[in-house]
């Protein structure tokens, strides 16, 4: 992309919008190199109060805003029907809260992650008439990536396979994941020992399962493997030689670099992560039922890139070290796509583009 015609303008102004879950917030921060390279400012909009969005894009040094958000609950019970008959309601105040704050920072454009805390920004968006680019991590879409290409926005997809009109691009991913010493990052985590290294990514609420299953095991894994546990903060503790554990990764590039296998929930950015560092892994993906079934494809997808797939089922504790083996003796993975931070940025300089044309159409 040739962005001669953005410095013909002057600066631009892309708001940045997703929130709820690191899936949603990581993948927007790792666009601002990129962005910025490109001359662009960057504002972030979000939920309101404490946010993980709020305290992720604040340290990153970028203007935060928050407007109020409205979840959809996926229950018939009372307490859920209650909230989702109110919906309507604060979905239009939140969307006027939204309006009010675009119009204060004024922005070129919109890139929208999804995530319910996206809604409001990109149906204000629309109604200003305001350019939206929007990222789908999963196989279909979610209901905010559902209201935003209803909406208009220029849908791309970060899996080939993707069952929804839109340009495959890949995962926007972390500069600070790459490049990392592997001697270093073990020195670092306190790995010392030639035992193959185990990294168990169970921080996230969806992962007990694997906790309690990995516990369940520890002494036969530490036989073979040094383990390192994320765990979360209300994870179980244990003691054990050949095995660390911590509240959270918060260099999460460290823990892939001194990882010879992963062993980890299949979440899309998780998949796209560990295929592009090329790791060896074994994804367990979330069941149908306790999500909405997209962990299942990302599983599919990251073994057509040589990873290992381990059902959670009853037969869980017996496969998960032949399991943790086969993926130890396959090649690592093959990256899944490359330079997505360049074609997100690529998609939201033409956005721009075609907004200006509108623009002096309308003259």
């Amino acid at each position: 992309m040739d962005t001669a015609f953005l410095n013909c303008f002057g600066s631009r102004v892309v708001a940045l919008t997703g929130g709820g879950t690191g899936g949603h917030i990581y993948p927007n921060l790792a666009l601002l190199p990129e962005l910025n390279r490109r001359g662009m400012d960057v504002a972030y909009i979000g939920g309101e109060g404490d946010t993980p969005e709020k305290r992720l894009a604040s340290a990153e040094g970028l203007n935060y805003y928050g407007v109020p958000t409205v979840k959809l609950v996926r229950s018939m019970s009372p307490s859920a029907i209650k909230n989702n008959l109110k919906i309507p309601i604060l979905l239009c105040r939140a969307v006027n809260k939204a309006e009010d704050v675009l119009k204060h920072i004024s922005p070129d454009a919109v890139f929208s992650k999804g995530g319910f805390a996206s809604v409001p920004t990109v149906l204000a968006a629309k109604r200003l008439g305001i350019p939206v680019v929007a990222h789908e991590s999963d196989l279909t879409l979610g209901v905010a990536n559902k209201i935003a290409a209803h909406a208009g926005a220029t849908m791309l997809k970060a899996n080939p396979h993707a069952k929804f009109d839109g340009t495959f691009v890949g995962m926007p991913l972390r500069n600070s994941l790459f490049g990392i010493n592997r001697d270093d990052a073990k020195r670092r985590l306190g790995i010392r020992t030639s035992l193959p290294t185990l990294l168990v990514l169970g921080g996230s609420s969806g992962a007990k399962f694997i906790n309690d299953e990995v516990l369940k095991a520890i002494d036969l894994l530490t036989e073979r493997y040094f383990v390192v546990h994320v765990l979360g903060k209300s994870g179980q503790r244990v003691e054990r030689s050949n095995y660390k554990c911590f509240d959270y990764a918060d260099r999460i590039g460290d823990f892939y670099a001194a990882a010879d296998v992963v062993l980890s929930r299949a979440g899309a950015t998780a998949v796209f992560e560990i295929s592009a560092l090329k790791k060896r892994a074994v994804f367990v993906p979330l069941p149908k039922g306790i999500s909405r079934g997209d962990q299942i494809f990302n599983a599919e997808l990251a073994e057509e890139y040589g990873a290992t797939t381990l059902c959670q089922d009853a037969n869980f504790f017996v496969n998960l070290i032949p399991s943790i083996e086969n993926a130890l003796q396959n090649q690592p993975m093959c990256a899944i796509a490359s330079n997505a931070n360049g074609k997100i940025a690529d998609a939201i300089c033409d956005s721009i583009r075609r907004g200006e044309k509108c623009k002096n159409k309308k003259r």
